[in-house]
């Protein structure tokens, strides 16, 4: 079982162990650092297994930038072993966030994390109270929607796409993803392309997955034409905004269950 040390987490989110608000905080704000909390949820059988920091211009603030980690429980018994669902944990102290849970899922065969869409269930914590009592509570929540979303995914992976239907969902990540010079640049049907053998399967989960690593990780090149109407190349880049990340992965997997079979 390999996950990540509070030292690891450390070194990855600065803001791991402050416990001080921003310059605009209210007097309302306690603080409790991340790392108190993610403490507790270790002793809850929760351990830190991803965790991404936003960039900050300024060494001040990235004492106080947005945050998520993502825990995993191992004693959860899952059948579809190469999918495990976890918990995602963001905060900040910058008066921006309050703590924020909700359920994921973690692809092993290309380290992808994925988030649950809305139709599951989240938890905000603000700033004040019972803080650690509330997120530990929160967490609990969260997983029981755990066997909801690997029933999900084993419907997904039951459902073979045509071309019209996988298209929709390009092009519904494309109008999520790219606006101006790159949207008129890539084309949906590029979304579609997949980073390895393994995913050329028509299932419904595949191509979500393809879709999904193609807008988070970028690398996605076209050419569009500039004012004057000569040839410009222009390249994707990752996505590296926890916001926005969050934002894609929801609205995304929201759009691949309209897909699935409506239960009367």
């Amino acid at each position: 079982m390999q996950h990540l040390s509070m030292n690891q987490l450390a070194h990855i989110v600065p803001s791991l162990y402050t416990q001080e608000g921003y310059e605009n905080t209210s007097d309302r704000y306690q603080p409790i650092s991340t790392a108190m909390v993610v403490e507790k949820l270790m002793s809850e059988g929760f351990y830190p297994t991803k965790a991404y920091q936003t960039g900050s211009r300024t060494k001040e603030k990235r004492l106080f930038s947005k945050h998520m980690i993502r825990f995993r429980r191992y004693d959860l018994n899952y059948s579809a072993s190469e999918y495990f669902p976890e918990i995602i944990l963001i905060n900040s102290h910058d008066g921006l966030s309050s703590y924020r849970l909700m359920a994921g899922l973690y692809r092993l065969v290309c380290s992808n994390g994925m988030v649950a869409g809305s139709e599951y269930d989240e938890v905000r914590v603000k700033h004040f109270g019972n803080i650690i009592d509330n997120v530990i509570e929160g967490t609990h929540n969260i997983v029981k929607c755990f066997d909801l979303l690997m029933n999900a995914v084993q419907t997904m992976q039951s459902i073979s796409l045509e071309q019209d239907e996988k298209l929709y969902l390009a092009q519904k990540a494309h109008s999520l993803r790219f606006e101006g010079n790159a949207a008129a640049a890539i084309k949906p049907e590029q979304l579609l392309q997949p980073r390895r053998v393994g995913d050329l399967d028509n299932d419904l989960f595949t191509v979500l997955n393809v879709i999904q690593e193609n807008i988070i990780r970028g690398g996605i090149s076209g050419i569009y034409r500039n004012e004057r109407g000569w040839p410009q190349r222009t390249r994707s880049r990752e996505v590296k905004s926890i916001a926005q990340n969050v934002r894609l992965n929801r609205e995304l997997w929201s759009a691949a269950e309209k897909l699935l079979p409506q239960v009367a």
